[in-house]
């Protein structure tokens, strides 16, 4: 598999390391097709194995005692997942299930640490992305803390439409369900659709057939300064 038949974004683990990275990299791995749904990993299983996204989106959640579930993150092109339980050698600590048709590689723990020992610039990059990963953590924890579920939602939703703007309008053509949106925020579907009920009457959000439409995206912004 040769890296510039694929496209990985910059910020990605795939996109990042260097060439002679990514060639003992794929020289070790197994690539296979998941279909939508599938649990790529368990939380609390006793799984080590690393896994990269190649194609696909993946979502990774919690769930807690009451059933409800917490949304992390959600991985796509030239993600990495798995790569905790592969360094402290620790049970997973959550799902990671594909949400659509994705094509994924997988290396074992042992040889992915072997490569980042060996290979400075892929620990580098691995070490980047784990932070970023806990200061986008961080400033959940503290949004969760200082801002009702409402406030979340529409700060979602504007991340949303900022990375779909085009001449200030944005449609997204597959968007996350209010569930989806309600375990990221850490709300209710129900509290969910009212707020998106109420940015419809307002002009802000509709839909086009199945994608969810911004009509614009500064209007966006200006109706959650002025909530």
């Amino acid at each position: 598999m040769q890296r510039n038949e694929l496209t990985f974004p910059q910020g990605s683990f795939l996109g990042r390391i260097s060439q002679e990275s990514w060639e003992q990299l794929s020289a070790k791995w197994t690539v296979k097709n998941y279909r939508p749904g599938h649990f790529l990993i368990s939380a609390d299983d006793d799984g080590l194995d690393v896994f990269f996204v190649i194609d696909g989106t993946i979502k990774a959640s919690i769930y807690t005692d009451g059933g409800r579930e917490v949304s992390f993150l959600t991985l796509s092109n030239g993600d990495c997942l798995g790569e905790f339980s592969a360094i402290d050698e620790a049970p997973r600590s959550c799902d990671a299930i594909t949400e659509t048709d994705c094509i994924v590689a997988r290396i074992s723990a042992q040889g992915f640490r072997d490569l980042l020992k060996t290979n400075p610039d892929m620990s580098f990059v691995l070490l980047s992305l784990l932070v970023g990963h806990l200061r986008r953590l961080d400033k959940r924890v503290v949004d969760f803390n200082s801002k009702s579920a409402d406030v979340r939602l529409r700060e979602k939703l504007l991340e949303l439409a900022e990375a779909y703007n085009k001449n200030n309008e944005a449609l997204i053509e597959k968007p996350p369900t209010q569930t989806q949106l309600a375990a990221f925020v850490f709300s209710s579907r129900e509290s969910v659709a009212r707020e998106m009920g109420r940015m419809r009457k307002a002009g802000v959000l509709g839909r086009k057939r199945r994608a969810l439409h911004f009509p614009s995206v500064t209007g966006l912004r200006d109706y959650i300064d002025n909530q």
